[in-house]
């Protein structure tokens, strides 16, 4: 399995095992580490035994049948594809995801398909084309796609706040390459500007959500690309920068 990267690491499950070892009650540690006393009670029981098999989501803490999980690079590259064109409905049985790919760009969906395969190894990853054939939809089914990404609720993004959760912060400053990838491959493009007898590459980055340009741009000031801010765009047409989302990021293809 991949590593599992969510609400509480391993390092905190650790330090509260040695909270509760050096006598302090649930609350106490509750308290101290901000983790719900519930799971301060899961982390002490001496008799929980985990079958092979079996995953408790980090998150919700319920059984998982079907193991997932991501790297910090495969989750980052996920959440900017799912922020750009995804959508999650909730089923009768389980949630279920779909992202909305541009059919002329068959590498992009190609590499999405083995992404979510990667990190839902255990599912099927479903391939449909739109009757006009301009959009590809790929889709899965899972009961914690909620908790992998908790910022889902009703309505459209932009009519709605898109906060990240610490665990998720850290994720992107850690990996902030793979997801303006995602993002560039979901809602953005490359193209040429030509002035006169010159053209130059540029990038460009749109949705219509302040704060998913906002996350958009947090990225690209953690890794030094300069950029410009529109009300619904970011373009990014400096030379240095622009080599910089071309060796990491490449073209949209």
């Amino acid at each position: 399995m991949c590593e599992h990267t969510f609400v509480h690491g391993a390092a905190t499950r650790t330090q509260a095992l040695e909270l509760i070892r050096s006598g302090l009650n649930d609350c106490e540690v509750s308290r101290r580490l901000s983790v719900p006393r519930s799971t301060i009670r899961d982390w002490r029981r001496p008799t929980y035994v985990r079958r092979t098999r079996e995953m408790i989501c980090p998150r919700c803490w319920r059984g998982v049948r079907r193991p997932f999980g991501f790297t910090d690079d495969d989750y980052a590259e996920l959440l900017g594809l799912y922020l750009g064109d995804g959508h999650i409905v909730r089923t009768s049985r389980a949630d279920r995801l779909r992202i909305f790919l541009d059919t002329r760009y068959p590498g992009i969906v190609t590499d999405t398909r083995a992404l979510l395969q990667r990190c839902f190894p255990e599912r099927s990853v479903g391939w449909l084309v739109s009757r006009k054939g301009t959009t590809t939809i790929l889709s899965l089914y899972c009961t914690h796609l909620s908790c992998v990404f908790p910022q889902h609720g009703p309505g459209r993004k932009h009519k709605r706040p898109i906060v990240l959760e610490p665990w998720r912060r850290e994720i992107l400053a850690r990996a902030p390459w793979p997801f303006l990838r995602g993002c560039i491959r979901s809602d953005g493009c490359h193209f040429f500007n030509r002035t006169g007898r010159y053209e130059y590459l540029s990038y460009d980055f749109r949705n219509r959500s302040a704060d998913i340009l906002g996350l958009f741009t947090s990225a690209c000031d953690l890794v030094g690309v300069k950029y410009r801010r529109y009300s619904e765009h970011v373009r990014i047409y400096r030379r240095e920068s622009v080599a910089l989302m071309l060796g990491h990021v490449g073209l949209k293809d």
